[in-house]
Parts: structure tokens; C-alpha cells; sequence
């Protein structure tokens, strides 16, 4: 198939597919050389990447063409929700291998608009080259936030609370139990968290409105690596007080052979949000969580330690947690 036919089709995918109405703002999109788009008034831009690449972030022998398009979606979309935005317009350029299936790129965008369409956003635009390794997807999303809304991960201050809202641990289950080909139909639900990581987009919004919420980090690298972030970018030491292991994630740790608060420490691509509280908000914080933050929700929220005295960036651990290595995580540069 030629480039032209290629993109024409994929063109024709990102424009099909049922879903939530695109935001407005997109005066120029797929066919041009740039996009053309009008911020709204009163908001920031928010603008981030991520990128699905084939052996670094999946096997193809685990997952399913559509599922990898989704995830990539997913993947940009967190970044977004832990600053408190919605995404909008997205930019994806694909390194295609020689002789790849073209239906099987076609299925890769049926996922990208599918996930598209569930966030509310479009896919504004993109590239299309010949790639001599393995498929390579990298996405560049564009997002708004309230002027004024942005929460990061600089913030926080002696005393503040350390909460974490999500499902800790099940994609790293997933990660193992497909890298060691486990069959049991009791992973099913790790695999799917691997698979199709979820966005808290809706959480991430009520969390950065939230009066007593000082920073926030979404946890794509790991618990461990998303507090050395918060702590180094705030100048703070944290003690580490619990590392919540949920029923589900203790089953399937135990039947891998594997500690499971490791999964929970250095494992990522949970997706889960790692926010900072203001420890006189921090009742307030709890009933408002369980009333209107996890109405009907799957995630919960777990404290998972305290801010201390201001000095170097360092994480240490109460009585009975043990020690974990420090910022542990997802190395992408080793």
C-alpha cells in the first residue's frame, strides 16, 4: 500500500469512530502541514509525550494490535489528569518496519480512536515513516487547564500528607505473569491492567480543585520513583509508612513467587495518582474521597506517608515496612 493510501486510511479511522464530540478549537487538522489550534480562553496549555515502542514497551506475542493503539493513548492522557487538565488535540507519528501488515497499523488507529474518543480529545495530526527496528508510536498530546488550576509536583511542605488514589501493583503482575506465560484465568484482570492501563482522568480534575491538594504525580514509573520525583522537586524528605498491597494484587504476587509490595514499589505503568495533603484538610480530604472522588469507582485511596523537616530529598521507611531502594523503578536509560 502506498503512504498516500496509508494515511488516507488512517485518516478515514480517526475520523469514524463513534465516541464523545472532540473538543472545539481545531481549525486545521489532518492534511495539512501543521495543525491549526485556538486555545481556549482562560485556560493554560498543557502539552506532554509518551511513546509505546515495540520490546521496550510490549510483545507482540501479549497483546493485541488495537489494545497497543489504546494504550498509547492512555499512556499521554495520565500526564494530563495528574496536572488537573483535559487533553484535546494529540499529534502521533508511527515508525513502521518493512513489510508490516498495513491492517494491522489500521488496527493500531482503530485503538488510537476508540481511546481518543473515550477522552474526549482528536487525534490533530501525526507522520508516517519506514523504521528499521520494531514498531515505534510517539504521541505529543496537547491539553487546557483552568488558568491558575495547575497542580505539579512541586509543593509540598513539612507536615503534608502522602495519599494514593488507584489500583497499585496489578500492572506489574500483569507484566510478569505474561513475561513468565502464565495461563491461570485468575490473572485475567492483571493482564487487562497491563494491556489497557486507565487514565484517572475524572479523579485527576476533582483531586487538582481540591483546596487541601499541595502536588500531584501520576505513578507510570513505579510508587518508588514517583516519590523520589515529588521529593526532589519539593526539597523534602518523606518517611514511607505503609506500602498498600491490595487482596487481588497479594493472590497474584503469591502465586508468581514475588514480594508484593515490590510490585507496588517498582512496578509501573499502574497509572495510579500520588498526591500531596495539607495535613490540617486531611478528615476533610477522606470523606470528601469516599463521598464523591470514589462514588461508584474501582480505585481506592491509600495513605501512604507523611512530609518531614525540609532538607536533602530522601525517602526513609517507618517500623514494619522495610527498606526499598530508593526511587526504585523503570529505568528507560539502562
Amino acid at each position: 500500500m502506498k503512504e498516500h493510501e496509508l494515511i488516507g486510511e488512517l485518516s478515514r479511522i480517526l475520523g469514524e469512530q463513534p465516541g464523545e464530540i472532540a473538543p472545539s478549537g481545531l481549525g486545521v487538522g489532518i492534511g495539512d502541514d501543521c495543525a491549526l489550534i485556538s486555545p481556549p480562553p482562560g485556560y493554560d496549555l498543557l502539552a506532554t509525550t509518551d511513546s509505546q515502542r515495540e520490546g521496550v514497551h510490549f510483545r507482540w506475542e501479549w497483546i493485541d494490535p488495537r489494545s497497543v493503539g489504546r494504550r498509547l493513548v492512555a499512556v499521554n492522557v495520565s500526564d494530563v489528569a495528574s496536572k488537573g487538565g483535559r487533553p484535546a488535540f494529540a499529534l502521533v507519528a508511527a515508525g513502521i518496519p518493512a513489510g508490516f501488515s498495513p491492517e494491522t497499523i489500521k488496527e493500531i488507529y482503530r485503538g488510537l480512536a476508540e481511546e481518543s474518543r473515550r477522552y474526549g480529545m482528536a487525534i490533530a495530526g501525526g507522520d508516517v515513516s519506514r523504521d528499521p527496528g520494531g514498531m515505534s508510536l510517539v504521541m505529543t498530546l496537547l491539553g487546557w487547564v483552568s488558568r491558575g488550576a495547575f497542580v505539579g509536583r512541586k509543593g509540598l511542605a513539612p507536615g503534608d500528607l502522602l495519599y494514593l488514589v488507584g489500583r497499585p501493583g496489578r500492572a506489574r503482575a500483569g507484566y510478569l505473569s505474561l513475561e513468565r506465560k502464565r495461563t491461570e484465568p485468575h490473572f485475567g484482570g492483571a493482564w487487562e491492567a497491563f494491556r489497557t492501563p486507565r487514565a484517572l482522568l475524572r479523579e485527576g480534575g476533582l483531586l487538582a480543585a481540591h483546596p487541601g491538594v499541595r502536588a500531584m504525580t501520576d505513578t507510570s514509573d513505579g510508587l518508588g520513583r514517583s516519590l523520589a520525583e515529588l521529593a526532589r522537586a519539593s526539597s523534602v524528605t518523606m518517611r514511607v509508612d505503609d506500602i498498600p498491597v491490595t487482596r487481588e494484587v497479594r493472590a497474584w504476587a503469591g502465586a508468581l513467587g514475588e514480594d508484593p509490595r515490590e510490585l507496588v514499589w517498582t512496578g509501573g505503568e499502574d497509572y495510579d495518582l500520588l498526591v500531596g495533603v495539607d495535613s490540617l484538610s486531611e478528615e476533610g480530604f477522606l470523606v470528601w474521597a469516599k463521598d464523591e472522588l470514589l462514588r461508584s469507582s474501582p480505585e481506592g485511596v491509600f495513605r501512604i506517608g507523611q512530609v518531614e523537616p525540609r532538607g536533602d530529598a530522601e525517602i526513609s521507611f517507618g517500623e514494619g515496612v522495610g527498606s526499598q531502594d530508593w526511587g526504585g523503578g523503570f529505568e528507560h536509560t539502562e
